[in-house]
């Protein structure tokens, strides 16, 4: 009788040159990138995209050396630092290469048509038109995305050094909120009321606050919900109550969007898991009880603060939350007592149904609004389920002029747009009328990622975007049954690519994005997966 053949243990990774220098990497993108500025907030995004695009520039080049000289000089044991080929792609890498090969196609192109063609290059590889978007960011951050998602070696101190620059940026939010100036930058600015009120932190606009913070809460809820470290996970807990009043006193409504996106899909996720269902509850009772802290001090400051959107004075004000903090405790230790498969599968099933139930609910409601109902005089929160150009402080008619604008577009530049980051170039034709209506003289993008991206890249650079986002939530939600590292991430990119429908890519933000994004991936070629993160008692 044949013996059986054994399986073959896979070899533990070796830690690398190319490894250290993505960790070095990873690191210096979650601590220096979010919190370097050089002249205060006059060019603060400029700093964020020239910082991205030197660190990136430097790791990518030194990868690539390594890579060579292994290969050359045959060195089979150390030849990619990875369990598998980093050169094999999958639908996640063939949508970002593809959405590079879109962008330089539309450049080429609109530099051809300019009337000087050197200085239209010039600022169609900058992105000088508009937020620094250009040719040179989305090729820096496809460098990012296959450094990181090739070379990434996973360690629990690396998640460490990730909160120092979330905890850090959220902290000086809260307290930049209340006026407090506690790195004086707004001395600088005391003559200018819109710096005063609309930027903070270390960040800037505070909409790109928001958008940093909608990538920092669900992956502190995720950290929380997978890890079986404690101290990692306190660090977790506390840093999703300082992140969700990060999120409060960003008061920009698409971090809601976002992140209500992500935790919803999570507890459809973890109802397959009492015990992780159970964390799950109770981040949701941090982030109430956390309102409610910010609540205190808004008494303590005698409401000295820079004003709270509708979203934001729910949670801070009105106490229907104070139902919710025991709600959700009580969810946590319930859920923590209760763990048999058929409570499981009842869990699945009510959670699905539930969020299902609530998302058709928001969209009759959009609709009943929107098409049916348009008399009814709607404020506060329900003025958001009336779309016309006036929603959403008048996104709305730049999206509908933006549809308008591409009934002009000839075939290819319907196909390739008109020059990567040049909204600014073809919407000027709506100044005036955007000037009389709403008071803004300009604008340089259409407030909806995705519709920039159909607007200066095209259909094919829509559509080879939306690919890359589509695999790579796929490939997150399908990991995050059996790792943790891909249960981390699933949160961030969900709730990024939904809080994108009403905002701006930009230098300061999407890096983060591309990071969490290339973290996901690193699971697939099990550059630093399960095995190692269960090896490590993670």
């Amino acid at each position: 009788m044949a013996k059986k053949n054994k399986a073959v243990k896979t070899p533990k990774l070796k830690f690398t040159v190319t490894h250290a220098l993505v960790t070095l990497y990873t690191i210096l993108m979650f601590t220096l990138f979010p919190l370097f500025l050089t002249n205060y907030y006059q060019s603060a995004r400029r700093d964020k995209f020239w910082l991205y695009v030197v660190l990136t520039g430097v790791v990518g080049v030194a990868v690539a050396v390594i890579l060579l000289a292994n290969h050359l000089g045959k060195n089979t044991a150390d030849k990619f630092s990875t369990y598998k080929d980093p050169f094999k792609l999958n639908i996640t890498d063939i949508g970002i290469l593809a959405f590079l090969g879109v962008t330089i196609i539309s450049a080429i192109v609109a530099t051809i048509a300019a009337p000087n063609p050197g200085e239209a290059f010039s600022k169609l590889l900058l992105g000088s038109y508009g937020r620094n978007m250009g040719l040179l960011m989305i090729l820096t951050m496809a460098i990012c995305y296959f450094c990181v998602s090739r070379f990434f070696y996973y360690s629990k101190y690396v998640i460490y050094f990730m909160f120092i620059g979330m905890t850090i940026m959220s902290f000086v939010a809260i307290v930049n909120f209340y006026h407090i100036d506690i790195l004086g930058i707004f001395a600088k600015y005391q003559t200018n009321e819109n710096v005063q009120i609309n930027f903070t932190s270390t960040i800037g606009n505070k909409n790109y606050l928001s958008a940093m913070i909608t990538v920092a809460l669900p992956f502190s809820v995720g950290l929380a919900v997978a890890t079986k470290d404690k101290i990692l996970r306190i660090i977790a807990y506390v840093s999703t109550g300082l992140q969700f009043m990060g999120l409060l006193v960003a008061t920009s409504d698409g971090g809601f969007l976002g992140c209500f996106a992500a935790f919803a899909v999570m507890l459809v996720i973890l109802s397959r898991d009492m015990e992780k269902l159970s964390r799950f509850f109770f981040c949701l009772f941090i982030m109430m009880a956390s309102a409610k802290l910010l609540w205190l001090f808004d008494l303590m400051m005698k409401g000295n603060n820079k004003g709270y959107t509708s979203f934001s004075e729910i949670f801070v004000y009105n106490n229907l939350v104070f139902v919710f903090i025991p709600l959700f405790f009580g969810l946590a230790v319930v859920c923590s007592k209760m763990q048999n498969k058929g409570i499981e599968k009842f869990a699945f099933i009510g959670s699905s149904a539930l969020v299902i139930t609530g998302i058709i609910a928001v969209v009759a409601m959009f609709i009943y609004y929107s098409a049916i109902n348009t008399d009814t005089r709607l404020s506060g929160f329900s003025r958001f389920f009336r779309f016309d150009e006036r929603w959403g402080t008048h996104r709305g008619f730049f999206w509908i002029k933006s549809f308008e604008l591409m009934g002009d577009f000839n075939f290819f530049e319907v196909l390739f747009g008109s020059g990567p980051d040049t909204f600014y170039n073809v919407f000027r034709v709506y100044f005036d009328e955007l000037l009389k209506r709403f008071g803004d003289s300009s604008t340089n993008a259409a407030h909806n990622v995705y519709i920039n991206y159909l607007v200066t890249v095209g259909v094919f650079g829509l559509i080879s975007y939306l690919l890359f986002i589509g695999s790579a939530i796929f490939n997150a939600v399908k990991n995050s049954k059996v790792n943790p590292l891909a249960l981390m991430c699933v949160g961030v990119i969900i709730a990024y690519a939904t809080q994108d429908i009403v905002n701006i890519a930009n230098p300061v933000n999407t890096p983060w994005l591309i990071m969490f994004i290339a973290l996901s991936e690193s699971v697939r070629l099990r550059a630093n997966s399960t095995e190692r993160l269960l090896e490590e008692k993670f």
